[in-house]
């Protein structure tokens, strides 16, 4: 853009210069600054400007009949700096004063502006060049003139230049339509050094800047994009995510609006002038929705428009804010909550599902989770969902088991107005549009009807749904998650579940492990449900072991409802007896015999050590799997690792006695002595 023009009329090449400089610095150097003084000569260049900043109106009316009718024309006012007013401030001033400036007329309106800031009880007498009766006076102020100071006057009190006041610089940026200068750093440091003798106009523009701030902030922070421009489609202001949305970084004002949207837009909109709402338009290859707003000044008869505002924003941006609104919209639809970081967890099969969890997350294939009840399938599926592309979108949840099949449908595909006895008159979305996007997840997907699963497949197969009772075809693109804790693959082979559904679901399976196939993960379950309700308890070896070796058929459900039952119990330490009765029932006894200690042996070292003086009595040899059995029947889990490691201690400490092959081991002397003496 080509730089707007000041020219400046001054009486002197001096005080031309310094207001040259104000002026400059204030604008930043954005404009170009002409400058012109009586004391030189004419040319005829200085006049071919925007704008015309003259000293006084006498000088206007010399040059005014050389002035084009395109120019501004604005009489300067000038004021002192606070630096020296403070400076007069502090000198103790005589009766009689002598104002020195270049003329009587500038020594007058340095006197009104003295007066104006409250120096009025001292008299100010003018004093100019070429005077013919100068007043004898021993004390003079001027402002940048001293050279013009008579030599009998002793004291000079020097102000400084006279500077261009705060009414003059708003003119000047509205004169070269650079308002937004008067927001500038240079331009508010320039007002704070001052001398105010306007409290009601430094009130109004410090109130009018703290608004402009105000709506300027809220602009910059709006998440859509905000471009305004004037009545003849010039751009006045762009905020950064206007910049952003358009892939543009240049500065937009003074472009035409009409070279960032197509044309016919612009003048569809400039031929009626009225607002435009929800565009779809194409800018550098980004999908953008345009509104546009006039903006009107009521006159005294007619209404007439001063500009306009082009709202902008991202067609993705509006498409994530109507899956946050489906989502709402969605009773039984909610929010992911779990990461593959809360599964809880160190045994090697967890590991294994956590493993499986990130590598399918980032799929865009169906997921089929298996597992038994109570395993936290829908946990896994949540982690599923926040590790995918589609983490930011809703994830919907539906289970197929607590729906009644003849309302499953309506559920699922939505219905329309009137279309079965009991139906909203409005209709209603079904779970496949208010997943659109996102992810669908059916739980207990083996408790689908066979009439519902043909249209089910149809609808993941084209992703089109139709809604009960209409005909209208919706577009959906939803991510599948299922789970189920029975054997699907018997169920196809016993046609109770379509295999063309089954191949389309099982892409990527994930089998959750039972409970207690998750060896040593039951304390670290027991500690984080117990941070997580507040319980104040701890569990004795002997419980740990219990739990380590229990069957745990309700797997994490019945571990969770442990932990407040034993909330409830309000013992600090929970023992065996502490136990639900449905744990443990008549083999309490037994299990506390065969788990008590012998000698320096640990629980389970005692265990086996007691099995092989059992078996010694009964005249019988154990192997590894068979004294695995046994614990499993006692309900004292030992795996067969378990017992390898346990068979080697015992072996160095001289116990048993370990047979080649399948032999099987027997208690030695040593053993049977350390049992029978305990």
């Amino acid at each position: 853009m080509m730089k707007k023009r000041l020219g400046i009329i001054t009486s002197s090449v001096d005080v031309g210069n310094e207001y040259k400089r104000q002026i400059l610095e204030i604008f930043n150097y954005s404009i170009d600054v002409l400058r012109y003084s009586f004391d030189m000569s004419a040319s005829e260049e200085v006049w071919d400007v925007d704008v015309l900043l003259i000293s006084t109106y006498s000088q206007y009316e010399v040059v005014k009949k050389q002035i084009s009718s395109k120019t501004i024309v604005v009489i300067s006012n000038l004021t002192l700096s606070k630096e020296g007013l403070n400076r007069l401030s502090e000198t103790k001033l005589d009766k009689r004063v002598a104002l020195v400036n270049l003329s009587f007329e500038m020594c007058i309106e340095t006197i009104a502006t003295l007066h104006q800031l409250g120096f009025d009880e001292t008299q100010l007498i003018p004093v100019y060049p070429n005077m013919e009766n100068v007043p004898k006076l021993e004390m003079a102020i001027t402002t940048g003139e001293a050279r013009y100071v008579p030599k009998e006057m002793k004291t000079i009190i020097e102000l400084g230049h006279r500077v261009i006041d705060r009414n003059t610089i708003v003119e000047l940026a509205i004169a070269l339509k650079a308002e937004e200068m008067l927001e500038d750093r240079r331009v508010i440091d320039y007002f704070s050094h001052l001398a105010s003798e306007n409290k009601g106009f430094e009130y109004f523009i410090n109130q009018t800047r703290a608004f402009k701030k105000q709506f300027s902030t809220l602009v910059s922070i709006m998440e859509k994009g905000v471009i305004g421009f004037d009545h003849t489609g010039v751009i006045e202001m762009a905020n950064e995510k206007a910049k952003q949305l358009i892939g543009m970084d240049r500065y937009l004002k003074g472009m035409r609006i009409d070279e960032l949207f197509p044309g016919e837009i612009m003048s569809k909109y400039f031929e009626s002038r009225k607002k435009l709402l929800d565009q779809l338009v194409q800018i550098n290859h980004r999908n953008i929705t345009l509104s546009i707003f006039p903006v009107s000044d009521i006159g005294e008869s007619t209404e007439m428009m001063t500009g306009s505002y082009a709202i902008l924003d991202s067609f993705e941006t509006q498409e994530n804010t109507q899956n946050r609104l489906r989502l709402q919209l969605a009773n039984k639809g909610h929010v992911a909550k779990y990461t593959v970081d809360q599964i809880i967890g160190e045994s090697e099969a967890i590991q294994q599902v956590k493993k499986l969890v990130v590598r399918m997350g980032n799929s865009h294939s169906a997921v089929m989770i298996t597992g038994e009840s109570g395993t936290g399938k829908e946990l896994i599926a949540q982690a599923v969902h926040n590790g995918s592309p589609v983490r930011d979108k809703q994830f919907v949840a539906i289970n197929c088991a607590a729906i009644s099949p003849s309302l499953l449908e309506s559920e699922l595909f939505g219905y329309e107005a009137g279309a079965f006895t009991g139906a909203l008159k409005e209709g209603k979305s079904g779970i496949f549009e208010l997943a659109h996007n996102g992810t669908l997840f059916l739980d207990e997907i083996g408790e689908m009807p066979l009439e519902l699963q043909s249209r089910f497949l149809r609808v993941i197969q084209e992703g089109e749904v139709i809604r009960v009772g209409g005909q209208k075809v919706i577009k959906v693109n939803t991510r599948i998650v299922a789970a189920t804790n029975r054997d699907l693959y018997s169920q196809v082979q016993k046609n109770k579940f379509r295999k063309d559904l089954y191949y389309r679901l099982n892409v990527l399976p994930i089998n959750v492990p039972p409970l207690r196939d998750r060896h040593g993960d039951v304390e670290l379950l027991f500690q984080y449900f117990q941070k997580l309700q507040g319980c104040q308890f701890e569990l004795t070896a002997e419980v740990l072991d219990f739990f380590n070796a229990y069957d745990w058929e309700g797997n994490i459900r019945e571990l969770r409802n442990c932990v407040k039952y034993f909330e409830n119990v309000g013992e600090g330490l929970i023992t065996i007896e502490h136990l639900p009765f449905h744990m443990t029932g008549n083999r309490l006894a037994k299990r506390e015999v065969k788990t008590q200690r012998i000698g320096d042996l640990n629980k389970k070292e005692s265990y086996v050590l007691m099995q092989f003086y059992t078996a010694f009595q009964n005249k019988k040899k154990l192997g590894r799997k068979s004294i695995s059995q046994l614990a499993h029947e006692d309900n004292f889990f030992l795996s067969e690792y378990d017992v390898r490691r346990i068979l080697k201690d015992l072996h160095d400490l001289g116990y048993i006695d370990v047979s080649t092959g399948r032999g099987g081991s027997t208690i030695s002397k040593e053993g049977i002595r350390i049992v029978e003496t305990n």
